[in-house]
């Protein structure tokens, strides 16, 4: 149902399509299967903005989210909607190519963004306004408005809240990750962006990546843990524990460095059996100080008896 390029304010209509082909499609139970519908969008309101910033506001841009948000939550039972932070889009402007038709797509695909000069006050303005989308769409989020249902989440992933673009040895971006306009992404971007919407979901709420780890390392791909084999929601992760995060936050300019695998090579019952061993061993060094501390008292206590007893009174 997703249409390359729309704002916005296309996508209640997007949405209205998707309610109705899911409810003309005979291969789908509209009232018992459970559906995960992902909303990514922003980019091209954000690329027009300097053009057209009456509409394009961050309010305006929040209404139109809330519109379709309200469509499925008041049409669709038992439905997860990911909302996909929009990208940092600063950083883009380190992708560059010696070829013109990489600088003519730019800038006339995200005029907004690449036209204006480093440290100008126009790209100042853009850098601001992207940051209150990612705002304006965290308050509509979390402000309990789509909290009514027990068949209905809303839950936002926002690995491109700081966005990284990825570097090749040289310090040069690596554009295998774009396609050849220098803008649009490549499969392999597609893929990594796959990666990382499925790793945000098994990450608590409030406890996300908040970051880009675009590595192509199959490797960091994210499993499920044995005692929360979910994905998590706000609800579920009020009483979730503390999550490792899947990797370090990279610095600009170099390639993050794999996360852990989903394999292990250490057995399931050697944390246990160090655990109960350190937690027998806390206990036996806990009584050895109180049985000391005990007969130091007792020691003290006849001394002073025998003390009074030695006295005239």
């Amino acid at each position: 149902m997703a249409v390359p390029g729309a704002k916005a304010f296309e996508i209640p209509a997007q949405v209205q399509a998707l309610i109705k082909a899911m409810k003309d499609d005979e291969k789908v139970h509209f009232e018992q299967d459970w559906k995960l519908v992902t909303l990514f969008v922003g980019a091209r309101d954000l690329c027009d903005y300097c053009m057209d910033q009456n509409n394009l506001t961050p309010k305006n841009y929040s209404e139109n989210l809330m519109l379709s948000l309200d469509m499925l939550y008041k049409e669709v039972p038992r439905v997860m909607v990911n909302v996909v932070e929009v990208l940092e889009m600063d950083p883009l402007r380190r992708v560059t190519k010696d070829a013109l038709v990489c600088t003519l797509i730019q800038r006339n695909a995200c005029p907004c963004f690449f036209n204006p000069e480093e440290n100008s006050p126009e790209l100042a303005e853009l850098n601001r306004i992207n940051q209150e989308y990612q705002m304006e769409t965290e308050r509509l989020v979390s402000g309990g408005r789509y909290d009514g249902r027990e068949d209905f989440t809303v839950v936002i992933q926002p690995y491109f809240r700081n966005a990284f673009v990825p570097f090749i040895g040289d310090g040069k971006p690596d554009l295998s990750f774009f396609s050849v306009d220098c803008f649009h992404v490549s499969e392999r971007a597609h893929a990594e962006m796959a990666i990382a919407l499925w790793n945000n979901m098994l990450e608590p709420v409030g406890r996300k990546q908040v970051y880009n780890n675009f590595t192509y390392d199959r490797t960091k791909i994210n499993c499920p843990f044995e005692d929360q084999p979910f994905i998590f929601t706000k609800v579920n992760s009020l009483l979730s524990p503390p999550v490792t995060p899947t990797s370090p936050v990279p610095n600009p300019g170099t390639t993050p460095s794999p996360v852990a695998q989903c394999d292990s090579s250490m057995p399931v019952w050697v944390p246990v059996v160090l655990g109960i061993t350190g937690l027998l061993f806390g206990w036996g060094v806990t009584w050895l100080f109180m049985s000391c501390r005990e007969r130091r008292s007792k020691r003290k206590m006849v001394e002073g008896l025998i003390e009074m007893k030695g006295t005239g009174f």
